[in-house]
């Protein structure tokens, strides 16, 4: 592999590849978001983030990601803010029944290792899914029950019963509104700083929820929840004073979307077209579920091989530091344009995710190792791994700018936004086209850019919104080249 990059290239690479970055994705995955986009239509990134969620869940003790003597661990937790009634709920119910067969096989084996706690007692790990609805301590982190005094005047004892946060697997909110993140109330805060130290690494104890609980003579409390959270709700009213003022988004894999009112529409359609017919379900989740656990027992393979210390699971090649580096630099160039009080926010999340990339540029690697024949090419992290992960993390940040920007009622700078349909086409029409009229995508949207004096996220999103005027064609050069639909220039 040629470790020297030309950074020109892989922007003009990453800008081209823009809608189509699922084609990059491994190949598992790519087969995951297939079936998932069936029951949960036009929703294809949540449903790869989804994979990953279940991913670095299941193979968090036998991985444990360097960076100098910092260490994380593999879980991603997502955050998905959308339109009501644009699929997050039916997509949950594939995932969810995925990750539950998924965690049943390891379950059955009764093998996984064992969690110690802080008196050196072994915990075993069992892996579960929950929703989240209640918000109190005795059901989130658990309570005492008195035991009866062997004799009279003996001091009380108590018997620890654990809270459901407790253990492995997902923690899943389906209304994400009523956590406490946004609406405020007493037992909602608690769930706040729970949710904050659970997604502390859990290379220490700093993951351990403990409280005195007053109920029981202030009896320490101790949650050792290992759990992945997977978050949703409808875009709040206050979601950027949220971001703005609490860390709980930043620690998370957030993905903003506010569904256009034509993609809506198409969405309604599709629903409708396909009342009245029954498809198999349980076939792709069988499939799916025996493909994650065939990643855990290979990454468990590859623990033992290197005598359990997870620390040594993966290796990673010199592209590798170089492509993250372009990746953060490629991060740094979307806030190009905007607003101060946009970039201030925008890079609180900066750092974050570029934690996130570096986790999920490692989960891709274990996804890709089952098509690697050679065993000692598997689990190695490269160039191409930290790209694969960028696809996915490069969207969630366009998003999260683009959310910003608008919500924080960015001003208009020289043209209106109602012009810029006009500036699309006006610019389609006067670049250079080949003889079918198709000209390079990322030309139009870099001479609409430079035109509207906009950020790449806002033009992002306007394309979106007008994508359907033009023909898209995906070349072997793995560039995307573009024509307008005749008709819709006049």
């Amino acid at each position: 592999m040629n470790d020297d990059i030309n950074e020109e290239q892989y922007l003009n690479e990453l800008e081209s590849n823009t809608g189509h970055f699922s084609e990059n994705l491994p190949k598992v995955v790519q087969e995951f978001q297939k079936s998932a986009v069936k029951v949960s239509h036009y929703n294809d990134v949540p449903a790869a983030i989804s994979f990953f969620n279940i991913l670095g869940q299941i193979v968090k003790d036998f991985v444990t990601i360097t960076n100098g003597r910092n260490h994380e661990d593999t879980r991603i937790h997502f955050c998905w803010v959308q339109t009501s009634g644009t699929g997050k709920s039916t997509l949950w119910n594939f995932v969810g029944k995925v990750a539950n067969q998924t965690f049943e096989k390891i379950n059955d084996t009764n093998e996984h290792p064992s969690l110690r706690n802080d008196d050196g007692i072994p915990m075993k790990r069992v892996f579960d899914t929950f929703s989240l609805t209640d918000y109190t301590d005795s059901v989130l982190i658990g309570k005492f029950a008195k035991d009866e005094p062997e004799e009279r005047g003996d001091e009380p004892t108590y018997t620890r019963v654990k809270g459901i946060l407790e253990g492995n697997g997902l923690a899943h909110w389906d209304e994400f509104e009523y956590s406490g993140v946004f609406k405020q109330s007493q037992h909602q805060e608690k769930a706040i700083v729970y949710l904050n130290t659970l997604m502390n690494s859990l290379s220490g104890d700093s993951w351990i929820i403990k409280k005195a609980l007053a109920s029981y003579d202030n009896q320490i409390m101790k949650c050792y929840c290992e759990r992945s959270v997977l978050a949703m709700t409808y875009p709040p009213s206050n979601l950027n004073t949220v971001m703005a003022e609490k860390g709980v988004l930043q620690r998370m894999l957030l993905y903003v979307w506010e569904v256009p009112e034509f993609i809506q529409h198409k969405m309604r359609l599709e629903q409708i077209d396909k009342a009245g017919t029954i498809e198999e379900v349980n076939q792709p989740v069988d499939r799916f579920a025996k493909a994650l656990f065939e990643l855990y027992k290979i990454t468990k393979e590859r623990f033992l091989e290197v005598n359990g210390d997870p620390l040594k699971t993966m290796k990673y090649t010199k592209d590798f530091n170089q492509v993250l580096k372009l990746e953060y630099e490629n991060m740094r160039r979307f806030l190009q344009n905007t607003r101060t009080d946009v970039s201030a926010i925008a890079s609180n999340f900066t750092t974050r995710l570029m934690k996130i990339l570096y986790k999920m540029s490692v989960l891709c690697s274990i996804a890709s190792a089952p098509s690697i024949e050679n065993k000692d090419e598997r689990f190695v992290v490269t160039g191409h791994n930290v790209r694969q992960a960028a696809n996915i993390v490069r969207r969630c940040y366009m998003t999260l700018v683009d959310w910003l920007e608008r919500s924080l009622k960015v001003k208009r700078q020289s043209i209106a936004e109602n012009s810029l349909e006009s500036l699309f086409i006006d610019a389609y029409n006067k670049l250079e086209k080949d003889n079918d009229g198709f000209l390079n995508k990322t030309l139009l949207l870099t001479e609409v850019k430079d035109k509207a004096k906009k950020s790449r996220a806002q033009i992002y999103r306007h394309y979106d919104v007008i994508r359907h005027k033009f023909i898209e064609q995906k070349e072997s050069n793995n560039k995307t080249y573009i024509k307008l639909i005749k008709g819709d220039d006049e």
